[in-house]
């Protein structure tokens, strides 16, 4: 299957939808001046995404050091190692004892899903999928359905206005007004960190009777102990391992 074109034509959703459906193997090019994204889908799943002239913060290294799974200097030793035989920096890590495998893997996926949800604010560019077949490192990426890339991706799209309202800056930081109220049976499956925004910086006068304690999701008490004045948001998002959004 030849694909080109241009995203302001057919937009990503529209191309994740048609290799998703039809479960394609192959690579699919997204060009914006001079960025480069590469994403790898086996069977219609997403296995990679690769960007070029990638951040130095948004390597795997550094996500790793941010998330405080390794040090800096573990990870120059990895990287000398790296350099010297040409391996893979997780296998490295993982045989120092620094990191583990399962925790490699979920730092490539987060670098993945990060690189995919940023494409979702591109408004121009052009894209081309090439029909061949995909290696990738199956110890260290997990393949994800594109349909669920899509729905994040959406919700993203839609949210992030009503998120810059609280959260204008990533260097900003929060204090903690009042304890999470104790953990429920049935709440741990509830990630919607948006769904007491309004209630939480209401300005509405204080004499207004409050409303029931709503249920509160395991992402929510994931971020609530990072949360200090000594943190940005930055912070939060790099030690949580959730993502950006």
């Amino acid at each position: 299957m030849a694909l080109r074109g241009t995203l302001a034509d057919f937009g990503l959703p529209d191309i994740f939808q048609l290799v998703g459906h039809q479960q394609k193997t192959g690579v699919l090019l997204l060009k914006d001046r001079e960025i480069e994204v590469r994403i790898s889908f086996v069977e219609g799943n997403v296995v990679k995404a690769e960007q070029s002239s990638r951040d130095r913060s948004e390597l795997l290294g550094s996500l790793l050091v941010r998330g405080g799974v390794v040090t800096a200097a573990q990870l120059d030793a990895a990287l000398a190692t790296q350099q010297r035989t040409l391996r893979r920096l997780g296998d490295i890590l993982i045989e120092m004892g620094v990191a583990d495998r399962p925790t490699i893997k979920d730092f490539a996926r987060l670098q993945t899903t990060e690189t995919i949800y940023r494409l979702f604010m591109w408004r121009k560019g052009t894209y081309e999928f090439t029909a061949a077949p995909v290696d990738y490192d199956e110890q260290s990426y997990e393949p994800i359905r594109a349909e669920n890339l899509l729905m994040e991706g959406f919700r993203m799209v839609d949210e992030w206005p009503s998120v810059r309202k609280v959260v204008p800056s990533s260097r900003c930081s929060f204090v903690v007004l009042k304890e999470l109220p104790p953990q429920q049976a049935d709440d741990s499956g509830n990630e919607d960190l948006l769904a007491g925004m309004h209630e939480a910086f209401s300005e509405e006068s204080a004499e207004v009777p409050a409303p029931p304690p709503r249920e509160v999701g395991a992402a929510e008490r994931r971020v609530f102990p990072l949360v200090t004045p000594a943190r940005t948001v930055q912070d939060i998002i790099d030690l949580s391992r959730l993502g950006e959004f």
